[in-house]
């Protein structure tokens, strides 16, 4: 039982997290609370974690991916165009998500074979991708979207919206891709030691162009939701994401440094993230003040791991040194 709280010490504090930011949104509008009002609140948050889903593989590899928010905007602007010209869904999906899932190749094959920092690279192609995403859907966007591609944001499967059923799905994939498959093995190998992995025969070049087009995937997956849900597509769409999304990924306990974390982390993060903030909200709390606090979230996870090391570090150096005098005496 001790092994196990330890091992998943992480996860129970943000479910404790949960509770206690569910309590004080409950205290301050005593709509929170109703069933329909906590769906529709998720139902918001899906696009956010589906991009979270996608960064988790990167991060893991110890790299970074800002520009899926732009990614999604091409997505979502592929989406409509596509729907306005009279393409079924079924054959529109594959072709944007490919589409998408070639945007964040690109971004792998310069950061695994050409070497070059993510940072820096996904700097680059998050201006490229957003004004590409402008050129696709002009200055007034794409409307008009047929009844077939808003499906996803309307339906609901027993009860639950179809979006939030599409989320959980993807959350226990990537639980499965990560823990279970000889990718997530290799990605775990490579965030850890990429020398390491290397000497052992682990193809990281090729493992971090995958990561790389399967986040491009999950932003264009992630489109199909935004058309669903705000039945329109722009080139700003999801502009200034990428701050929930990266803090949804760090706060789950995935390493900054890469190597470790888990898909439970993840999910139950963007869980309290969208808690707060819809708390946030139905407090009247300005957009910019919220943003404020998710920066102060991303900081805090990074920087709390950090802490507790020194303070473990300083705590055992004190008793060595108490022991020492002790057996002096």
């Amino acid at each position: 039982m001790t092994r196990l709280l330890r091992t998943y010490a992480s996860e129970l504090l943000l479910v404790v997290l949960i509770v206690l930011a569910g309590l004080w949104s409950s205290a301050l509008s005593p709509y929170f609370l109703d069933p329909d009002n906590l769906l529709k609140s998720a139902q918001f948050f899906v696009i956010f974690e589906l991009m979270a889903f996608g960064l988790f593989p990167i991060v893991v590899l110890g790299e970074i991916d800002i520009s899926l928010a732009s990614t999604l905007a091409i997505g979502s602007v592929m989406f409509a165009s596509l729907s306005i010209s009279g393409v079924p869904l079924i054959a529109a999906l594959p072709i944007v998500l490919a589409a998408t899932a070639g945007l964040g190749a690109i971004n792998g094959i310069l950061v695994g074979y050409a070497g070059l920092p993510s940072l820096a690279v996904t700097l680059g192609t998050m201006g490229a991708y957003r004004g590409l995403a402008y050129l696709l859907g002009g200055d007034a966007g794409v409307v008009g979207i047929t009844p077939e591609y808003l499906l996803l944001g309307s339906s609901r499967i027993v009860m639950v919206p179809a979006s939030v059923v599409l989320a959980l799905v993807v959350a226990g994939a990537f639980a499965v891709l990560m823990g279970w498959t000889a990718f997530g093995r290799y990605s775990y190998a490579i965030g850890s030691s990429p020398r390491a992995a290397r000497m052992a025969a682990v193809p990281v070049n090729r493992v971090r162009v995958m990561a790389y087009a399967l986040g491009g995937a999950m932003a264009g997956l992630a489109g199909l939701v935004w058309v669903s849900q705000y039945q329109s597509a722009r080139g700003d769409n999801a502009d200034g994401s990428i701050l929930f999304v990266v803090t949804a990924v760090v706060l789950g306990g995935i390493s900054i440094k890469g190597g470790s974390g888990r898909a439970i982390g993840v999910l139950l993060a963007t869980v309290l993230l969208g808690t707060i903030q819809t708390g946030m909200r139905l407090a009247n709390v300005p957009g910019t003040s919220q943003a404020l606090v998710v920066g102060a979230l991303l900081i805090g996870s990074v920087g709390l791991p950090r802490a507790v090391s020194l303070l473990r570090q300083r705590f055992s150096s004190s008793s060595l040194s108490f022991g020492a005098q002790g057996g002096g005496a």
